[in-house]
């Protein structure tokens, strides 16, 4: 009971940190057990008791049919790994996951698109406002001009100079209107797709951490199984030679040096894993990472009973790719809007005639004849206009509007195909999930019954029979020995994967469902043992997934 609440300690404090203290997380832990926990009636009084037990990560250890001295490794059976193995640096779930929600790259990219959103946006809203002007203005003319009154040409030169400065302004209506209101539907769309960036992140660090424990959940069982091989190796060069043959000893040897080039794998594989894991990050990856949760650990996000049209709904309502499709929708039709208002709405102008280009209302203005400026003053002219405008004849306008017609009528089949997109993803992860649970299950009993296997082998080749008229000969032979170390490292390594495939899946549905982490603290239910099946309800249905927004009447 002990243990149980500390591993759902671990696991709540994980979910904590991912959702800033807004999610729990339930996680159980079903190991092999080891023979130390079977009666003490089904342990041979001619055998010394087993010793194995748990190592310094805390993991359930095989035990060792005799005692085993020796230095010990890197948290595996004594004598099972070399004692030059590399150590890691620990790190947890909860710490990998709260790094992920403030280092890695894809989520600081998300980042600066939001604030791009929003430097849209913050133009759009100021259209409404008039640009402020300061400068200089200097115009001269020689040659030949035309009195306005009579029509009589003349020639003489003239220059003028001016400085000052004013407002200045030149903006549609329409973009004025709807420019911000599309806007705003971006920087919401940006913002889920922040969280979208923040979920695929939860994901990606999931399944490297649990990559990583699958290593160490492998490296743990060759260490098991080298522990024994090493011990049959001993055991049958102390044999008579009229007991077993040479080869049987050839055989023994062979089995052990494979189970080292396998654990050169493993701890291959560990280095790697690590290395992914602190590239995602943004660790050293020269770094190697160990967790310090048992490499077996189960962790338990989501009710394995609940089926997939129950959770369909939930992750309808709360995925970030479907509300940023939802918002491109909106804002697409309010560009449309735009360009179906624009005829009708007309062009702000806030101009001044004292210069040429418009742009200076009020300051000195200095002017006089040919080579001189003798007069000069302060002046001020403000101009207001408002044009309407047909582009190209109303041609262009219908263009624009069939533009901004299409676009909607597109980011509505990109919301159609989002939501099947999630709707498959949710099947696919429960598919994955439920399957996981039934291997975990499965291959849980299977190491249990290598490891008794195993053990009940070398009981056995310690036993001899003489039958009627024939020499002694051993009951158990040390090849049968042989294939059950090599089962039992097989059992372990299949274990591993199934644990890691169910912690996988877990982290992979939660991700499916958007992270409802209101839902997921809500529920009530127990994790299932070994012994007692699962009695978790399923997972409630959720409201009606939302249609795709439609467009506005004309």
């Amino acid at each position: 009971m002990r243990g149980r609440r500390g591993r759902r300690g671990l696991a709540a404090m994980a979910l904590w940190t991912l959702l800033g203290g807004t999610a729990g997380l339930g996680q159980t832990s079903r190991l092999p057990p080891a023979l130390d926990d079977r009666p003490a009636a089904s342990i041979p009084e001619d055998r010394p008791a087993p010793v194995g037990s748990l190592d310094r990560l805390g993991s359930p250890m095989p035990p060792a049919p005799l005692p085993i001295p020796g230095p010990a490794g890197i948290g595996l059976p004594v004598g099972g790994m070399d004692a030059q193995a590399p150590q890691g640096v620990p790190i947890n779930l909860a710490t990998a996951l709260q790094l992920a929600g403030v280092r890695p790259l894809d989520i600081a990219a998300a980042t600066v698109q939001v604030e791009q959103a929003l430097a849209l946006q913050l133009q759009a809203k100021a259209l409404w406002i008039p640009n402020i002007n300061g400068g200089i203005d200097y115009f001269r003319h020689d040659g030949v001009q035309q009195n306005i009154f009579t029509g009589v040409n003349f020639i003489k030169g003239r220059q003028s100079f001016f400085v000052g400065g004013g407002p200045y302004l030149s903006v549609g209506l329409t973009d004025a209107i709807f420019a911000p209101l599309a806007a705003r539907r971006v920087v919401a769309a940006r913002q889920a797709d922040l969280q979208t960036a923040r979920n695929d992140v939860l994901l990606t660090v999931s399944q490297a951490f649990f990559d990583l424990q699958a290593a160490r959940g492998r490296l743990l069982g060759i260490g098991a199984s080298m522990v024994r091989a090493e011990l049959l190796v001993n055991f049958a060069k102390a044999l008579a030679p009229s007991l077993i043959a040479p080869l049987e000893i050839n055989r023994a040897q062979t089995e052990l040096q494979s189970l080292r080039q396998t654990q050169q794998v493993a701890i291959r594989d560990w280095r790697v894993a690590s290395a992914r894991l602190a590239e995602i990050l943004l660790l050293e990856p020269a770094t190697l990472l160990k967790p310090v949760e048992p490499p077996f650990l189960q962790v338990t996000l989501i009710p394995c009973e609940a089926s997939a049209e129950a959770l369909v709904p939930i992750a309808v309502n709360n995925r970030p790719e479907i509300a940023s499709r939802r918002e491109l929708i909106a804002a697409a039709n309010q560009l449309l809007r735009r360009e179906q208002n624009r005829p009708f709405l007309p062009y702000l102008f806030v101009t001044s005639p004292t210069t040429s280009n418009g742009q200076l209302a009020a300051g000195n203005y200095s002017a006089g004849p040919n080579g001189l400026l003798n007069s000069n003053g302060s002046r001020l002219d403000i101009e207001v206009a408002a044009v309407w405008e047909l582009q190209n004849a109303g041609v262009g306008n219908l263009g624009l509007i069939r533009q901004r017609r299409a676009e909607r009528e597109l980011a509505a089949v990109e919301f159609t195909r989002t939501v099947f997109r999630v709707k498959s993803e949710v099947t696919q992860a429960v598919a994955r999930l439920q399957t996981a649970r039934v291997r975990v299950v499965e291959t849980d009993e299977g190491v249990r019954q290598a490891i008794e296997s195993a053990d009940k082998n070398f009981i056995g080749l310690r036993e001899t029979t003489r039958p009627a008229g024939e020499l002694l000969r051993l009951i158990v032979r040390p090849q049968e020995v042989v294939q059950a170390i090599a089962a039992l490292e097989t059992a372990y390594e299949q274990y591993a994967f199934a644990v890691n495939e169910y912690n996988t899946a877990q982290f992979d549905l939660y991700r499916a469902l958007g992270q409802p982490a209101q839902w997921v603290t809500s529920l009530k239910w127990k994790p299932p043992s070994a012994d007692q099946p699962d009695t978790t309800p399923a997972a409630p249905a959720g409201p009606a997934a939302p249609a795709a927004p439609g467009p506005s009447p004309r």
